[in-house]
C-alpha cells in the first residue's frame, strides 16, 4: 500500500489530505509520547517514533509495554485480517485518556467499484469497515469519538489532468454527501472507568475513594 500511496497520482493526493490530518492534531500533543504505527508515505517528525522507520513491529502485537502511549498514530492500520487484534492492541498501549488518530477507506464511496482494493495496492475491501462499524468495535473498547472528518470525494481517477478536472467535487461532496467520501479521519479518547464516591458518604470519607460491591437485591 506504500508504493500506491508514493507512486500514484490518487495516492499522493490522497497522503497529502491525510497528513494534513495527522499534522492539524499533532499540534495539540506537543511533548507527549507519540507513536505511528505503519504508512512509511507519512512523513512523520522527529518527536514520532514510527514503525518500520525506527522500529519494527506489527500492528497485531506491538511491543510497547502496556500503558505507555500519549497518543497512537494509525493511517490504515486497523484494516487487516486481525482487525480485533489490532484495535485490542491499540487499546492496551495506550494510556488512560490516550488519543487514537486513525484514517480508513470508506466503502460506501464510489472508489468501491474500482480494482485497487486488492489486498496488494489497497486493503481487501471486506477488511474496511463504515464508520458506524468502526465506532461500534472501538466503543466496545471503550473509545469515545472526538474529532471526525470526511476527505476525498474525487472518484477513483489516476491522472493529474482527471484529478483537476474532478476537483470541483470536493467543496460539493462535503457540502451534499460527506458520508460518501473515500477516506475518514478520526481522532479517539481511551476512556477509563473511575470511582467516584457516593454523596452520602462523602463527609464520612473525606478524600479517600472507596470500591463498592455489587447491591444485593431482594424480590
Amino acid at each position: 500500500m506504500d508504493v500506491w500511496f508514493e507512486d500514484t497520482a490518487m495516492g499522493r493526493y490522497v497522503a497529502q489530505n491525510e497528513a494534513a490530518f495527522f499534522e492539524r492534531h499533532l499540534q495539540y500533543f506537543d511533548g507527549q509520547t507519540v507513536v505511528q504505527q505503519g504508512g512509511q508515505w507519512l512523513r512523520s517528525s522527529e518527536n514520532v517514533v514510527a514503525v518500520p522507520r525506527d522500529v519494527l513491529m506489527t500492528a497485531d502485537a506491538m511491543a510497547w509495554e502496556s500503558h505507555s502511549i500519549d497518543v497512537l498514530l494509525m493511517p490504515h492500520s486497523h484494516e487487516t485480517a486481525a482487525l480485533t487484534q489490532v484495535l485490542h492492541e491499540a487499546s492496551r498501549v495506550l494510556k488512560p485518556e490516550g488519543r487514537l488518530v486513525l484514517t480508513g477507506f470508506n466503502p460506501k464511496s464510489l472508489w468501491f467499484f474500482s480494482k485497487w482494493f486488492d489486498g496488494a495496492r489497497l486493503p481487501k475491501k471486506e477488511h474496511c469497515l463504515t464508520l458506524p462499524a468502526l465506532k461500534q468495535r472501538l466503543g466496545d473498547l471503550d473509545f469515545e469519538v472526538e474529532f471526525g472528518k470526511f476527505m476525498v470525494y474525487l472518484p477513483a481517477v489516476n491522472s493529474q489532468k482527471g484529478l483537476r478536472f474532478w476537483r470541483f467535487m470536493e467543496k460539493a461532496g462535503d457540502r451534499w454527501w460527506p458520508q460518501c467520501a473515500a477516506v475518514y479521519g478520526l481522532v479517539l479518547v481511551k476512556r477509563m472507568a473511575g470511582v467516584t464516591p457516593l454523596p452520602e458518604f462523602e463527609k464520612i470519607l473525606g478524600t479517600q475513594t472507596v470500591a463498592l460491591g455489587a447491591a444485593r437485591i431482594s424480590d
